[in-house]
């Protein structure tokens, strides 16, 4: 009941069309004599201007009132509905956001995507490419309601709050990318994600060199400017082509089944302890090793020598099908 009359102060127009139906009912039932039941049915035709027969002949003085009265009430009731109408339609809305929402606070072990402008539909789409869950944060309602309808993930506010990013799920989060048109944005949203969940892995945009310290000290874990990455691609294609071939063959862009992917080797996995040449991975999964990241020193092997002996930690850069790389990943699990 409270609630109701905080609705009813908030829109006046709806205690407004009670009095203009009550007048309305008493003004019939004085100037004309109807009945109650009689002067309520004519009050409401009236307001409605449904364009019904009049209950009986109306006097000069009950035409007046009756003009009056359509003009009352296409001023208020059919203000009020309409409003009414809006606010069902606003709260259906929050009934679905909050909805969705609520599925976002189930996922584990996601990406939370910040911006979803040109930079950020392409990494969307490369995201879905791989089948993994991700959050898109978004200022933009519309956007939101657009990837919802498409069976996806979004949170609508702004990307440095706090709250917003927690009910993106930053927690239970594995990853991060901020793409947002202003550097400051990116710094900020950044600072907030690190602070919330120290291990998240975080990948930045610059768009000025300026930029890219203040990302770094603000916890990003990689920086990328666009322009920077965009122009030495278009230098490398124009200088080396069969390179750049070769990279869009990696990159699935050629509709080849060939990828490269980064396998960790976990504590137990039966090629934790020895060489790279006794492991016969090439053997084994026909995935070639490129490069090894060694986990005592971080340090990046390419083309590492076969001698090298692999530890618990390390992160195997692979390339090959499918098929290959599953097989790689399953041999760097621990067993179950």
């Amino acid at each position: 009941m409270r609630t109701l009359l905080h609705y009813c102060r908030r829109n006046m127009f709806i205690p407004l069309s009670f009095l203009v139906i009550v007048s309305g009912t008493l003004g019939y039932r004085i100037l004309e004599g109807y009945t109650w039941l009689d002067a309520f049915y004519m009050t409401c035709i009236t307001v409605a201007t449904v364009g019904f027969r009049e209950v009986h002949d109306l006097s000069p003085g009950g035409k007046l009132f009756t003009v009056g009265l359509i003009v009352a009430g296409l001023s208020t009731v059919v203000i009020a509905a309409t409003r009414i109408g809006e606010d069902m339609i606003t709260l259906t809305t929050l009934k679905r956001r909050e909805r969705m929402e609520r599925r976002n606070r189930e996922l584990k072990n996601h990406y939370i995507l910040c911006g979803y402008g040109r930079m950020g539909r392409v990494i969307a789409e490369h995201l879905r490419q791989e089948n993994v869950d991700f959050v898109v944060v978004d200022n933009r309602a519309d956007v939101a309601e657009a990837i919802w309808e498409g069976g996806g993930y979004a949170v609508v506010g702004d990307a440095t709050a706090d709250e917003t990013l927690e009910r993106a799920g930053v927690h239970a989060a594995r990853g991060l990318v901020t793409v947002l048109s202003k550097d400051a944005e990116n710094v900020f949203v950044v600072l907030t994600a690190s602070q919330l969940n120290p291990d998240l892995v975080i990948v930045a945009r610059a768009n000025n060199d300026e930029a890219i310290p203040k990302l770094y000290r603000a916890g990003a874990t990689t920086v990328i400017n666009p322009y920077e990455s965009a122009g030495a691609r278009i230098a490398q294609t124009v200088l080396r082509p069969a390179v750049t071939d070769f990279m869009q063959v990696v990159s699935g862009k050629m509709g080849l089944e060939v990828g490269i992917e980064q396998v960790e080797i976990q504590a137990g996995s039966s090629l934790a302890g020895i060489s790279l040449r006794d492991s016969n991975l090439r053997q084994l999964t026909n995935a070639m090793i490129v490069a090894i990241r060694k986990a005592s020193n971080q340090q990046m092997l390419f083309n590492p020598d076969p001698s090298t002996v692999l530890e618990k930690e390390d992160i195997l850069i692979a390339i090959g099908n499918k098929r290959a790389l599953d097989k790689l990943a399953e041999l760097a699990r621990a067993p179950a």
